[in-house]
């Protein structure tokens, strides 16, 4: 399988993924147009890097469709793909390891490189659920530890949050995770992401022994809804990303704690 490496900038350097709303919206916006062929990316604050696998003429076609999915979700102009081959293993565990995870960081971005939401290294670390990135075809024995020192953590695995936590973090909390997992900037609405998302928290919640009512207030919802969405069915993989994020978080703020 090939895979190429393809550069979007936006038109005259405009900020296209400068604020919060714009990142998440480009992400989500990413995946829906080209998720089955992704491998690596990241949205900066005026370009964005993607490695995706097929053939160069898949990649042509496909770069013209990921450039007006772009444009249309952040609202600035983006200038045509500059595309070049993954040459080998080793240029790959660069782009990996250092290049596309350490965007952040290399621009010098105001947000923090491992909860930065342009990145795809939440989904390599199991702390966001909108695509399965096709990581180990790109480079087989892949490890997440790889790549964590790229964003400032120490190369070991993020073990999720336990009920306790949960406890303690609270309904806001839990929510703005689930909402990150899923690329979401809110949980208003009825669209199935959303739907989903608030499904996760309230669960979380309820399992954690989190009061009903406090759920309720949190969420913004009665009590009736929130008993019939506890006894709807559990994401597992979902609940788990939501205490993956959770736990990321907890980790860079003791981090942070250390160092002032």
């Amino acid at each position: 399988m090939e895979f190429f490496h393809s550069t979007f900038a936006s038109d005259g350097r405009m900020p296209a993924f400068a604020t919060e709303v714009q990142r998440r919206a480009g992400v989500r916006a990413l995946v829906r147009c080209a998720g089955p062929r992704l491998a690596l990316f990241c949205l900066a604050d005026e370009h964005a890097h993607v490695v995706g696998a097929g053939s160069r003429g898949e990649t042509g076609h496909l770069g013209r469709a990921i450039r007006a999915a772009l444009a249309n979700a952040s609202g600035v102009a983006i200038d045509a793909a500059r595309i070049r081959p993954v040459e080998s293993r080793s240029h790959a565990e660069w782009l990996a390891r250092h290049y596309i995870v350490g965007q952040p960081e290399k621009h010098r971005l105001p947000d923090d490189p491992a909860l930065y939401s342009g990145s795809c290294f939440q989904d390599l670390a199991g702390a966001r659920r909108v695509v399965d990135l096709r990581i180990d075809e790109l480079l087989p024995r892949f490890r997440i530890e790889d790549v964590m020192p790229a964003v400032g953590l120490p190369p070991h695995r993020i073990a999720p949050v336990g009920k306790e936590d949960i406890r303690r973090l609270g309904v806001t909390r839990v929510a703005d995770a689930a909402a990150a997992v899923l690329a979401l900037d809110n949980l208003r609405g009825l669209t199935a992401p959303v739907v989903a998302a608030r499904r996760v928290a309230v669960q979380l919640c309820d399992r954690a022994s989190v009061a009903r009512p406090e759920i309720a207030h949190g969420l913004g919802l009665s009590l009736r809804a929130v008993r019939m969405i506890v006894a709807e069915p559990f994401d597992i993989a979902l609940a788990r990303a939501v205490c993956v994020r959770l736990a990321l978080e907890e980790l860079r703020a003791r981090q942070q704690r250390r160092a002032s």
